[in-house]
């Protein structure tokens, strides 16, 4: 396939090998994604070392855009568990009753942020050091478990 010019004819020989390849293949999006594949494989078996130049280059190009982003720390806006928590905050989730962390968790659930409990636990215990939370222990009403409720300080 190596310098095999590429012509209408030479395309279509193409895509019958890249379909005959997938076809085996049952999910039909994991079907599409591998002919995309193999097919652009196939294409770039034909290229010429000047055309495998220039792909290197565009693709050097891609790799050194990303590296000249600033930092992490540095974008603007903070995302996670911690930053979710203090929205409600700044929304009065805490204000008018004690919350629990189940509480907190379905709250942050309906705005889309699916954190599990382990990661809520520890953004709320540095809420409540920083004095931004208070927690009270509670107890249930049917005598059992134990846990915490968090409002505002």
């Amino acid at each position: 396939m190596a310098g095999r010019k590429k012509t209408a004819t030479s395309y279509a020989e193409l895509i019958a090998e890249a379909e005959a390849a997938v076809v085996a293949v049952k999910d039909p999006e994991l079907r599409r994604v591998a002919f995309e594949k193999i097919l652009a494989t196939l294409l770039d078996d034909g290229q010429t070392s000047s055309d495998q130049k220039e792909s290197q280059k565009k693709i050097s190009v891609r790799t050194k855009s990303k590296s000249a982003r600033p930092p992490v720390g540095k974008r603007g806006a903070r995302r996670g568990p911690k930053k979710y928590i203090e929205d409600l905050l700044a929304d009065g989730f805490f204000d008018k009753k004690q919350r629990t962390i189940a509480d907190v968790k379905a709250e942050l659930a309906n705005r889309g942020h699916h954190v599990a409990l382990t990661g809520l636990s520890g953004p709320l215990q540095a809420l409540t050091q920083q004095r931004k939370l208070r927690r009270q222990k509670i107890t249930a009403k049917d005598g059992g478990k134990t846990t915490y409720a968090y409002s505002v300080w």
